[in-house]
């Protein structure tokens, strides 16, 4: 048998494979009784077995691969939720104890102790020099606040969050500072009745 009939032969069967309406009944049989053509369609067959394990091999491997990937999705979502909300539990928290710090120390004086003028021409203990750099206006009106002994109220509380750079030298005057500050952008302030209002 010369390569070119088993050439056509492998043609042959594999038009058969894919298109057996074109075939009669007793073609199909004639050519599966000739024994090349039976050992090309065990080849085939066989071959064809082995690809669809190897495919099913694939797929449940993609399968357990997408389930880890999930899972791995859904424990990095939770951990992240889960921080996200313990983080803003203690913000909460910080934040009502920073007010009650600039409250209580606020109400602690007296009318009678301290007023705006005597304040400006009172000095703290201790200077203060400070760099805010990044830093949220909130953490730099309460740190201020503490220091000069006065309450910040906020109108606007997306201000709280806004971010700045700024050299706080504890001997200049709050109502420099103050003025100094509202000069940045999206934030407005003033200083009355030793209470900063933030807009």
């Amino acid at each position: 048998m010369t390569q070119e009939d088993n050439n056509t032969k492998l043609e042959r069967l594999l038009l058969m494979t894919e298109h057996p309406e074109q075939f009669t009944d007793e073609e199909l049989s004639e050519w599966l009784a000739d024994d090349d053509m039976r050992n090309y369609y065990e080849l085939m067959v066989s071959a064809e077995e082995a690809f669809g394990q190897r495919q099913r091999s694939h797929r449940k491997r993609y399968r357990i691969a997408a389930v880890f990937v999930g899972l791995l999705l859904v424990s990095t979502l939770s951990f992240a939720a889960y921080h996200v909300l313990i983080r803003g539990e203690r913000a909460e928290a910080r934040g009502e104890n920073r007010l009650e710090t600039v409250d209580s120390q606020a109400n602690s004086r007296t009318a009678d102790s301290l007023s705006q003028s005597s304040r400006a021409q009172e000095s703290p203990a201790e200077p203060v020099h400070k760099t805010f750099e990044n830093a949220e206006l909130e953490q730099m009106l309460d740190e201020m606040a503490i220091y000069y002994k006065v309450r910040v109220r906020y109108e606007n509380e997306e201000v709280r969050h806004l971010r700045l750079y700024y050299e706080w030298d504890g001997s200049t005057p709050l109502e420099d500072i103050v003025r100094t500050l509202d000069q940045f952008e999206h934030v407005s302030l003033t200083l009355a009745n030793e209470t900063i209002t933030v807009r």
